[in-house]
């Protein structure tokens, strides 16, 4: 498996051999800490900070997100999430920036490629670079080449990637983490046709992981909003309600799985469950 951006030769080329910048990559989620139902939306979010005084802003970030090998159970962990990526990051994604071919119909790799064993892939390589070269790459990459500078140097940092997956349905503590951080930071900015020069930075990943309880409760029962064990009238309110927690967050009844309601068995509660749930009343639970 590639370990480095299919561009990597050239830019190690350009790289000055400096460790003097610090690059911090942090993995969030609102759901790190707590304890879940199955299928409920694990939200992540991928940040980053630069160092001040000593480089001009971000010119490559790159990291894997990873499942913990102690995890009770294991999944492909689905690609980033592309509308995230923001004006500010767009310069390290194709086309504009300089990131690994999508896949699986995706515009750009700059969101992640899943690698590993089927049924347990993690997501490599999320990230790219700015064309730091002074001129347009080839049809599709690196097309801008004015480079931008303080990226990541910001009062806040810079969010790089967010993204999403379903809890796994086997009870326990899952972890996830960044991996494989690989960072360059602009040395000055040149002025195109003169190319920027870059070095490499020391990557700090002491803050980029997450972790969260998958819950063991009840087995769900489709359309048993109550719990009581049939689906019925009664369950009616409680369903419409579960449609105003999107991913089962703030659910209060933690006695009966906010996910009785996924009636289409996509992994949430939604309008597409309606007809679903409309059809199993008068159902009897196992």
């Amino acid at each position: 498996m590639r370990r480095t951006l299919s561009t990597s030769a050239i830019l190690v080329a350009l790289c000055v051999v400096a460790q003097a910048a610090t690059v911090t990559l942090s993995l969030q989620s609102t759901k790190n800490g707590q304890t879940v139902q199955p299928g409920t939306t694990i939200d992540w979010t991928i940040r980053v900070a630069v160092s001040t005084g000593d480089n001009q802003g971000l010119a490559l970030i790159a990291c894997d997100l990873v499942q913990d090998a102690a995890n009770p159970a294991k999944f492909d962990i689905p690609p980033g999430d592309v509308a995230s990526i923001g004006t500010t990051m767009d310069d390290f994604s194709r086309p504009l920036g300089i990131s690994n071919p999508g896949e699986g119909g995706a515009t750009t790799g700059y969101i992640g490629v899943q690698r590993g064993t089927a049924g347990q892939k993690n997501l490599v390589q999320i990230g790219g670079a700015q064309n730091t070269f002074g001129a347009a790459g080839p049809t599709g990459i690196g097309q801008d080449f004015t480079v931008n500078g303080g990226i990541g140097q910001g009062a806040q940092p810079q969010q790089v990637l967010t993204g999403s997956f379903p809890a796994p349905a086997t009870p326990g503590t899952y972890t996830f983490r960044l991996t494989n951080g690989l960072a360059n930071v602009l040395t000055s900015i040149g002025t195109p046709p003169a190319y920027s020069p870059v070095a490499q930075a020391t990557v700090n990943t002491a803050t980029a992981q997450i972790s969260f309880t998958v819950a063991t409760g009840p087995v769900p029962c489709k359309g048993d909003m109550d719990c009581s064990g049939q689906v019925n009238f009664d369950d009616i309110d409680r369903f419409v309600e579960a449609l105003s927690y999107p991913g089962g967050a703030g659910w209060p009844y933690p006695n009966c799985p906010w996910l009785n309601g996924d009636c289409n068995n996509d992994g949430s509660v939604n309008f597409d469950d309606i007809d679903p749930f409309v059809a199993r009343i008068g159902a009897t639970c196992p």
